[in-house]
């Protein structure tokens, strides 16, 4: 294993009780960038006093299809530049630390149904490009949902960048396909031939990442950064039925892990040739901590 990245903000930013509106019908943790930037260097300070040596850009919901929500899509260049100037203070001085600059869905997360076309987010992802480019190390494409909108900002990134991370999201109790409906192993494929450095899994429980090592590892490099949960044993699970919003609650079906439990789990991941380890949604610092230490 090369790199242990840091961990989930918007939830971490909530566990220090900052307001953090939904990520449905808001700007989710874009909204420490305007009103408490200080915590977001905090936490990615923490990360990095844990263990950590990649910290991603805290831009995740600065896309200006989100940020309309607020009537803030005029303020996308400069609350991205934000985050990647905070990201940059709390590396400073650091050595051995690079900052991962966050290629985002560019709408609602797990929501492939609402992806505009191919124009617009390709005119989103080059605009990022221009503004990342030169300021921070590698590029992480994170929680895409379909291969299209992956593999689009994958390339764009790819234009500028040589270490290019792509990391899919699945859902559902299965956790072979991604929210698209399309076979993880496909989205696998795809990166490879696109030049992707490494390929992750990330926004999903922590035993569905267990589940699907062999199909990550045909990626050229793998890695994780799930969220701090496990499935419920089978006859516990609830059916939600179809649709895009049928899994309403984010952690539906799933059990909390402690950061010991996560970093059992992340030390299977490690011992399978991980490229890459860290952690999404309800991890922390302390996740990080526990799997240092379980790793020394």
């Amino acid at each position: 294993m090369k790199y242990i990245l840091d961990t989930g903000m918007g939830t971490e930013l909530q566990e220090r009780g900052i307001n953090v509106p939904d990520w449905k019908q808001s700007i989710w943790s874009a909204d420490a960038l305007i009103h408490d930037p200080q915590s977001v260097r905090e936490i990615h300070l923490a990360n990095i006093e844990a263990g950590s040596n990649v910290i991603i850009t805290n831009n995740y919901y600065v896309t200006p299809n989100i940020l309309k929500r607020e009537n803030l899509e005029s303020d996308f260049s400069s609350l991205v530049q934000r985050s990647i100037d905070l990201a940059n203070d709390a590396k400073s001085g650091r050595d051995g630390v690079i900052i991962a600059g966050s290629f985002p869905p560019i709408e609602t997360s797990f929501r492939p149904d609402l992806t505009p076309e191919n124009n617009q987010i390709t005119d989103f992802y080059n605009d990022l490009l221009e503004i990342m480019k030169g300021q921070v190390d590698i590029i992480i494409c994170e929680t895409m949902s379909s291969i299209r909108e992956g593999k689009i900002a994958c390339e764009i990134a790819l234009k500028e960048f040589d270490e290019v991370w792509l990391s899919w999201t699945t859902r559902g109790v299965d956790g072979s396909t991604l929210i698209s409906g399309e076979p993880l192993e496909d989205a696998i494929m795809v990166g490879n031939e696109i030049g992707a450095k490494c390929q992750l899994l990330n926004c999903t429980a922590t035993d569905l990442v267990t589940d699907h090592l062999e199909t990550m590892k045909k990626a050229n490099a793998f890695g994780a950064y799930a969220n701090s949960h496990a499935l419920k044993e089978p006859d516990e699970i609830e059916d939600l039925g179809e649709g895009v919003d049928a899994d309403i609650n984010h952690y539906h079906n799933c059990v909390k892990l402690s950061p010991e439990e996560y970093a059992k789990q992340a030390k299977i991941w490690f011992d399978e040739g991980a490229y890459v380890i860290g952690g999404c949604c309800q991890t922390g610092p302390e996740h990080i901590r526990a799997f240092v230490e379980i790793i020394s």
